[in-house]
């Protein structure tokens, strides 16, 4: 990064005076307002370690997954309508169950009704009380309880997909939090690495620059470089904290949580790094095959089309005719006797057939018919998505595979160049610029190098999200060629 400050002229008639006119010149540098800008670096840098120290609590990724499924509300929202489709799902079972009520009545009559028997006229008790026993048992509705019940147990089963899929999403959105903070606590190191490579690259040009052996623009380039890093590491303590706060956030905790720091694990990615053609073609098709089973979406989709058909049949079944099965038993006073009860016994069929008017009915079924038809097209678009976003998911997951492993060897190189550079600057046989190119380079394949590693996994996390799992090994027994077609 290239810095062009103002008030120059002294900086420049001091490369001038040393007798040293450089073929290029990157940056105009004030050297008080550089020292200035280093102080205000620094400053920021400690009080940002002060509020965000070293001190901080860390929490392993299983124990922040524990914290957020325990405190996430849209979570719980989801385990809140599971319980009611549970609960659903039972009232809708109690329909075929047979209905029995007790009733009861007292009725008082003014004048009190008189009745003749025996010749005799007689007067019954103003007041008359009665109870009763009823009994309704449906036998035949068209298959609407039926169908009612199969659409509260689909219900069910979606609620318990979705809470999955919340769950995992959940944990999705948790790892990619986790492995950005990961990532920039790495990228953090690297910025603090090279600020101290910088430093000392610095004193070495100051004894070089002393002893007459680089001019003065040349030592100037390396303030130059030192300021440089300073702001990077300002910049990346400043993505780290931020990160941290996002983590804490999401986890809903006041306390600022520092994720454990991770090892790089090569043979994490050499399975799917080394993957030819055909273990691609027979990846990618055990992948879809179990997709199928397992993708909650998919699995919520098919679950809509089959209630949008049954809502279908339900809507029909209003042109059928129904039969219930009514009984009671009675007890009534005799009008003379107060407490004495006479019981009487009714059992009845009950048999309804709608005639007029069937358009309503008609319309209904219709429009049940023409919602199912939709269901099934939107579920159709959808699964081609997922299949599509699995296919994409594979691609990605193998080429940052192969892209750790070349920007490994990358680092490796460029590491081993640097150091041979650095040497050759030590013994005069190389310039300032070629050194300052190489650490460029070094740092470039530093930052390429932990990009890949957590771009492979975020891919790696993406496809077990459409696998509805988040067990690594899922994954690698996929990766076997011996193992069956699941």
């Amino acid at each position: 990064m290239n810095i062009t400050l103002k008030n120059t002229s002294k900086a420049m008639s001091t490369v001038e005076s040393s007798g040293f006119v450089p073929y290029t010149i990157r940056g105009k540098i004030n050297r008080e307002t550089m020292l200035m800008q280093r102080y205000v670096v620094l400053i920021l840098i400690f009080f940002s370690g002060f509020l965000y120290g070293e001190d901080l609590r860390q929490i392993d990724l299983q124990s922040a997954k524990e914290l957020a499924l325990r405190q996430n509300p849209q979570y719980q929202s989801a385990e809140a309508d599971f319980l009611r489709a549970k609960w659903g799902k039972t009232n809708a079972f109690s329909a075929f169950l047979p209905n029995l009520s007790l009733s009861g009545n007292i009725i008082y009559m003014d004048p009190a009704r008189k009745v003749v028997s025996g010749g005799q006229e007689l007067s019954l008790n103003q007041d008359m009380r009665s109870f009763a026993l009823n009994l309704n048992q449906p036998i035949f509705l068209g298959g609407r309880l039926y169908q009612a019940y199969k659409i509260a147990d689909l219900g069910y089963s979606m609620a318990d997909f979705a809470l999955q899929n919340m769950k995992q999403e959940l944990i999705m959105d948790l790892e990619q939090k986790y492995y950005a903070a990961l990532q920039m606590q790495d990228i953090l190191e690297i910025a603090s690495r090279e600020y101290e490579q910088a430093s000392s690259n610095l004193q070495l040009a100051e004894l070089k620059q002393t002893s007459g052996l680089i001019s003065r623009a040349d030592y100037l380039r390396f303030e130059a470089n030192l300021v440089n890093k300073e702001i990077a590491l300002s910049q990346a303590e400043t993505a780290y904290n931020i990160a941290l706060r996002d983590l804490a956030n999401f986890l809903g905790s006041s306390e600022i949580l520092a994720p454990v720091a991770m090892q790089f694990d090569e043979s994490e990615l050499l399975p799917y790094s080394e993957l030819d053609r055909g273990g691609i073609k027979s990846f990618t098709a055990k992948v879809h095959v179990m997709a199928e089973d397992q993708n909650y979406s998919l699995q919520i989709l098919d679950g809509q089309v089959e209630i949008a058909d049954r809502s279908h049949k339900m809507a029909k079944a209003s042109f059928m005719p129904s039969l219930n099965l009514v009984g009671s038993r009675q007890y009534e006073e005799n009008g003379i006797d107060r407490y004495d009860f006479q019981a009487t016994n009714q059992i009845m069929l009950n048999l309804s057939v709608p005639l007029l008017p069937q358009i309503g009915s008609y319309a209904s079924t219709k429009q049940a018919y023409y919602e199912a038809q939709r269901a099934r097209f939107l579920a159709q678009s959808a699964n081609d998505g997922v299949r599509l976003g699995i296919d994409a998911a594979i691609t990605e997951l193998i080429s940052n595979a192969r892209r750790v492993r070349s920007a490994q060897l990358s680092l490796q190189i460029t590491t081993d160049l640097y150091d041979q550079l650095q040497e050759r600057f030590r013994l005069n046989l190389i310039s300032t610029l070629e050194l300052m190119d190489a650490e460029l380079m070094l740092s470039s394949a530093r930052l390429a190098h932990t990009r890949a590693y957590y771009d492979f996994y975020a891919a790696r996390l993406k496809l077990l999200s459409l696998l509805g799992t988040d067990d690594v090994a899922v994954l690698l027994s996929l990766l076997d060629p011996d193992g069956e077609e699941m």
